[in-house]
């Protein structure tokens, strides 16, 4: 009973409000998760086996998303040129009226910050996973000099999947009212979270003392 109550605790303390949790001031999100904070963040071996059974339902057909997101934000992007330009909506329709055009172009913008959060949030978690795989190529590796290459690598891979992730977290910032917001922003967290740990594993193993 003690265990069901914990899982279903919000924090609904002060700092960065999104989707009915608090993860923390604005600067950590700007900021990437390196150092302690890095640390502090559980492995995936660390992980109770339920958390990474939901981690990898959410990974599952990640690029199928990515593309579908990509779609959605061109096609609303396309709706918006279209209302600032005026043109009309289909082929022999009258152009639309300044209110249908000033209507229409918000709806459509909104939709495409959707989007475009949720595209970010997913491309911040196939850049984890080959930070991942980089990581585990380091670790696997005999000596530290054939580890530096793909360490390198999971260290650029992971600033990828943070720049992309912080880019996510902000303008899924202004859908926190929604559940929307909060599954974007959280998606994005733990990609930036995970890639962080990945590339302090990855150096990690440039570090090791020789045999």
């Amino acid at each position: 009973m003690a265990d069901t109550e914990h899982r279903e605790q919000h924090n609904h303390g002060s700092g960065t409000f999104v989707g009915g949790d608090v993860h923390g001031g604005l600067w950590q999100v700007i900021l990437p998760p390196y150092g302690k904070k890095a640390s502090s963040n559980p492995t995936r071996a660390e992980r109770q086996p339920e958390q990474d059974d939901d981690e990898s339902d959410d990974y599952d057909g990640i690029f199928v998303f990515l593309i579908g997101s990509a779609w959605l934000g061109a096609t609303a992007g396309l709706a918006v040129v279209y209302s600032v330009m005026g043109w009309p909506w289909t082929d022999g329709a009258p152009p639309p009226g300044i209110p249908a055009r000033i209507g229409g172009g918000l709806i459509a913008f909104y939709g495409c910050l959707a989007a475009v959060a949720a595209f970010f949030a997913r491309l911040a978690q196939v850049f984890e996973i080959w930070s991942e795989q980089c990581a585990i190529t380091a670790l696997q590796s005999r000596g530290r000099w054939v580890a530096r290459p793909p360490a390198t690598m999971s260290r650029a891979t992971a600033a990828s999947a943070a720049a992309a992730a912080v880019a996510a977290e902000l303008i899924a910032s202004l859908y926190g009212w929604s559940s929307f917001g909060g599954k974007v922003s959280q998606r994005a967290h733990l990609a930036r979270l995970n890639g962080a740990t990945n590339a302090k594993s990855a150096r990690a193993a440039t570090k090791r003392p020789k045999a």
